[in-house]
């Protein structure tokens, strides 16, 4: 018998396994660099809102464990809670109280890598009477405030609803109806002073918003006066976050917006917070952006992502420990 088709058949057969090797060789490179892309254009981007910061404050150890977590997971925005508190014990106005604060924010932009650092609030007074004053006391630029971050939940019935929060605290002693369209309103107002105030100040300071639920008409208008939009996207795993954030996503896509926008993954245990029990952020991440392409190659394209904001410090820092432990 002819050793000749064996031979052919031999060569056939490793033509056959190169081809099925590249094949692999290629999709693992893809995936190697998609991995590479995501975690390195847009996890750099990482915003984290820390909660309790009143009980940090003030507490050397408190605060180096909040920025040494802050920067072994690569976060390069920290927004901060509860400041009202802080103005309570140190008057943010008065530059001989509000050095407790400006060393914290010193701190972490030059040891800890912080390169921006936003105060959250739910009204522009909160800003002109407290943040903006507090800036204004500093000569130091890496002691301000680089970021203001209103939050006011206008969709929500409860708050704006009659005899609801924002009812009762906002709404009725400005006579405007206890209703979205008030609120909204309200709310449009209070992003107009906040931009007036940022155009005003020497020291650069990018207005943004915390979005949960809102309408075409509506972001249209939000989009005039803020420089980037924390979108809500809550769900139990990175799969089912995008889909929750796909019809608010779609709305921005729809305008044409320029506008940077970072997607809100919340890490309360009935969110993704018992998902990164068992997983990283990295890996997160990517599965959000895998799902979006999935679901609508285009969108990606359409918006200027500008990475990932986590609420809260607390429950994320919960569930990182608790991963870390696992993998011990």
């Amino acid at each position: 018998m002819s050793v000749i088709p064996k031979i052919k058949e031999y060569k056939c057969y490793m033509c056959s396994l190169f081809f099925r090797i590249k094949k692999k060789l290629r999709k693992t490179i893809c995936f190697l660099f998609c991995l590479f892309f995501f975690t390195n254009v847009f996890c750099k981007q990482r915003t984290l809102y820390v909660d309790n910061f009143n009980n940090i404050i003030g507490s050397p150890g408190k605060e180096d464990k909040l920025l040494l977590f802050a920067k072994r997971n690569n976060f390069k925005t920290l927004i901060l809670y509860q400041l009202n508190k802080v103005d309570k014990r140190w008057s943010l106005s008065d530059p001989k109280k509000n050095i407790v604060l400006a060393e914290f924010m010193s701190k972490a932009k030059n040891e800890f890598s912080i390169q921006n650092i936003g105060a959250s609030g739910e009204s522009a007074s909160f800003f002109t009477n407290a943040i903006n004053p507090y800036n204004n006391s500093r000569s130091n630029p890496q002691e301000k405030f680089d970021i203001y971050n209103l939050e006011y939940e206008y969709w929500s019935k409860k708050a704006s609803g009659e005899d609801g929060y924002y009812c009762v605290n906002y709404l009725e002693e400005n006579a405007i109806p206890c209703n979205r369209i008030g609120s909204f309103n309200y709310f449009i107002e209070n992003l107009k002073e906040l931009k007036n105030v940022s155009n005003k100040s020497k020291h650069p300071i990018n207005i943004e918003v915390y979005l949960g639920y809102y309408t075409e008409k509506e972001i249209i208008e939000i989009n005039k006066y803020c420089d980037r939009l924390i979108i809500q996207a809550h769900g139990r795993t990175p799969v089912l976050s995008f889909t929750a954030a796909k019809k608010s996503l779609n709305y921005v896509s729809k305008i044409n917006s320029k506008i940077k926008i970072s997607i809100l993954f919340s890490t309360q245990i009935s969110h993704l917070g018992n998902w990164l029990k068992f997983d990283t952020l990295e890996t997160g991440e990517t599965m959000f952006f895998e799902e979006m392409n999935n679901k609508n190659i285009k969108l990606k394209k359409q918006l200027n992502l500008d990475g990932f904001s986590y609420h809260a410090y607390t429950d994320l820092e919960r569930s990182i420990n608790y991963y870390s432990y696992n993998k011990k």
